[in-house]
């Protein structure tokens, strides 16, 4: 797997690279670490693909963040890792989906549970596409990319990012095919794709501009595997 290391400051990458080879060690996991010495750096290699990205956040020229931004206008999906000695920083992370941060100097004990996160979310990213069979025709569609799937009488609704498609099913099918994907029933009739849920407000569950209402008995469990999701402990 490529890491690239945004840093510039020589010794922080180096420990990082130190670090990154250690835990190889440990686990097994290849990784090979590309340094970049700032954010324009990084930028303007565009055309190199990474399975993980470690950005400093306080960099001259173009800072962490900025780099960020025009990652993600490139490739939204790539596992993102802030490094930083200004922890008041690093929640502004969120804007860009940054997966965690790790505050400097960077001690090996944090740096590994963060990086097992980051193989957990680079692993999301191998997931296979559904073969949905709609009266259109065949339509294959990536987990990660379906917000929510909603069941109607004998029907599967799949709300996603390109559109909706509307399958003949039942919920029970739906949850089989996603059952590693890292979706939760907030009711009967409603599968949740949790990576797209910005929020949960009362009784309901947000993502976007769409609500969709958690039902009593399925409350407790969905808020369980949210939570789960959200500490990377989702296998």
């Amino acid at each position: 797997m490529r890491v690239a290391i945004v840093d510039d400051t020589p010794e922080d990458a180096l420990r990082l690279e130190e670090n990154l080879e250690r835990f190889s060690r440990r686990t097994g996991v290849e990784l090979t670490p590309v340094r970049f010495a700032d954010g324009q750096q990084f930028i303007q290699a565009g055309q190199e693909q990474f399975d993980l990205v470690i950005m400093d956040i306080d960099m001259p020229g173009m800072d962490g963040m900025q780099a960020a931004r025009l990652l993600r206008q490139s490739d939204p999906e790539v596992p993102l890792m802030f490094v930083t000695n200004m922890p008041q920083y690093a929640l502004a992370g969120y804007e860009v989906d940054a997966i965690d941060y790790v505050l400097k100097p960077v001690e090996f004990g944090d740096f590994d549970l963060k990086l097992q996160k980051a193989l957990r979310y680079m692993r999301r990213d191998k997931e296979r596409p559904l073969a949905l069979h709609t009266t259109a025709g065949v339509v294959a569609v990536r987990p990660r990319e379906i917000l929510y799937v909603e069941s109607t009488l004998h029907y599967l609704n799949y709300h996603t990012l390109s559109g909706e498609y509307r399958v003949r099913g039942v919920m029970g099918q739906a949850e089989r095919e996603l059952a590693n994907c890292h979706f939760a029933r907030c009711a009967r009739s409603f599968l949740v794709n949790l990576r797209y849920v910005s929020a949960i407000e009362g009784e309901d569950v947000v993502l976007g501009s769409q609500r969709i209402r958690i039902t009593r008995t399925k409350r407790t469990e969905f808020m369980e595997r949210f939570s789960r999701f959200l500490g990377g402990m989702e296998p």
